[in-house]
């Protein structure tokens, strides 16, 4: 069924893309491990990688939120929709459901100390870029709705280019 942890890239959490059992949390301590139909695996990865997003690009969600000027959103929403495709295309990465760019491995990134320093960083940058690299685009090419296409453009590619960054930031790590 899964892979051996032994054999597993380094910086790779395989059994979620590989199983269709997921961790669950009962209350008062209780862990266990519960097989879920297909939705079921999907909704649990999508709070999964929500929670990773969110939290650690909390910084440039703010940052967005407070600089964009009040007459117009197209900064604030050009990040959101980068922020909604990168939940939505990493649960896909972390179920199995679509192959990461870059590595053959499926499945997402562990969460050792070193790897969610890079997702600090990395998700800031992407929400950042995607928020004012997307209006700056609109505002070159002078149409606004070009800022949340290009936004979720970076979305995607970042999610699905993150899982081959961080094996080789652990393998890295590993040496």
């Amino acid at each position: 069924m899964g892979r051996d942890r032994r054999n597993r890239p380094p910086g790779r959490r395989t059994r979620p893309a590989e199983t269709r059992t997921r961790r669950s949390w009962y209350g008062y301590g209780k862990l266990a491990t519960v097989e879920k139909s297909r939705f079921g695996c999907f909704l649990h990865d999508v709070t999964s990688i929500f929670g990773e997003v969110s939290i650690l690009g909390l910084p440039a969600l703010l940052l967005v939120a407070m600089t964009d000027p009040a007459s117009g959103a197209v900064v604030t929403g050009a990040a959101l929709v980068a922020w909604i495709v990168m939940v939505i295309v990493g649960a896909l990465v972390r179920g199995g459901w679509i192959r990461p760019l870059g590595t053959e491995t499926l499945g997402w990134v562990t969460l050792s100390a070193a790897l969610i320093g890079l997702r600090l960083g990395y998700y800031n940058a992407v929400l950042l870029l995607g928020g004012y690299g997307g209006a700056l685009l609109g505002t070159v090419l002078g149409t606004t709705w070009i800022a949340p296409v290009a936004a979720a453009a970076i979305g995607a590619g970042a999610m699905l280019a993150f899982p081959a960054l961080g094996e080789r930031v652990a393998r890295a790590r590993r040496q």
